[in-house]
């Protein structure tokens, strides 16, 4: 069987003006490499080459459009099992860009990344497990729910499924999801997201029994002054988004979506070979 590709990218990524569902990175030379030209390429691969990337470039999100052939939202799911985390969300910069050279201090996704996959940070020191689902090996969800929590930046790092969960959920749907107690959401996470969702309503020292919209009302404006906490805020919600979301489709009656979705998580769910 074809063996499986795994792709890391870190280095510079610019937005697309007209379009941010097709980003560039940045290559040699100023050279770009738009979302577009990245999946045609992979679109050439052998059907079974499945493909993992991990990019911490600003507007990175931008990439989880490699899931479509050609790269574009508007056709259907790639042949090949294809998937990927990103640092943050299409339409913001990342701090992995930062010229900061203390190992020690160094902060952004792909530090936590690979720290939660590794189990060791970047100066070798040990990490606390992200073996959430306790089957002895972590995944890259696994990791990049690690990352959620751990990586103290204003990134918002979202995977493929995410993002697709994201786009799928409209605005009735967050206000629903924002309104329910965040205990009543987590019944139907998987374990990795159950870490993420606690670990940030205990950082905020939120009651887990009301819901998202209740604790952020009563949270003053005093303790949520940082743009690291507005990130941790953003990033609790898109968290509740995405178990929802994914929760609906489960329970929907459309079978192409939910096939979609397992594929999605499938493909997350691996670990290194």
């Amino acid at each position: 069987s074809a063996k499986p590709i795994f792709l890391y990218f870190t280095g510079h990524g610019l937005p697309n003006k007209s379009d941010l569902n097709n980003n560039f990175l940045t290559l040699w030379n100023k050279q770009l490499l738009s979302v577009t030209q990245l999946s045609q390429m992979l679109d050439e691969l052998p059907d079974e080459t499945s493909v993992t990337v991990v990019m911490a470039q600003c507007f990175s999100g931008s990439f989880a459009n490699l899931i479509y052939q050609g790269g574009n939202p508007k056709h259907p799911i790639a042949l090949q099992t294809r998937c990927g985390f990103f640092a943050t969300i299409k339409s913001l910069p990342s701090v992995g860009c930062t010229p900061s050279v203390n190992e020690a201090d160094y902060r952004d996704y792909s530090s936590s990344f690979f720290a939660g996959l590794s189990g060791r940070n970047r100066i070798g020191k040990l990490v606390a497990s992200a073996d959430y689902n306790k089957d002895g090996k972590i995944s890259y969800a696994e990791a990049h729910a690690f990352a959620k929590v751990d990586n103290k930046t204003i990134d918002l790092p979202i995977s493929t499924s995410e993002s697709w969960l994201q786009e799928t959920a409209s605005s009735k749907n967050v206000e629903f999801i924002l309104q329910q107690p965040i205990a009543e959401i987590i019944k139907n996470a998987r374990p990795e997201q159950r870490y993420v969702v606690n670990s940030l309503v205990k950082m905020f020292n939120w009651n887990g029994n009301e819901s998202f919209g209740d604790n952020l009302d009563a949270f003053t404006a005093k303790q949520y002054n940082t743009e690291e906490e507005k990130a941790y805020i953003e990033r609790l919600k898109m968290e509740l988004i995405n178990i929802s979301m994914e929760n609906q489709i489960r329970n929907s009656q459309n079978q192409q979506a939910i096939m979609n979705l397992n594929r999605l998580i499938e493909c997350e769910s691996g670990f290194p070979q």
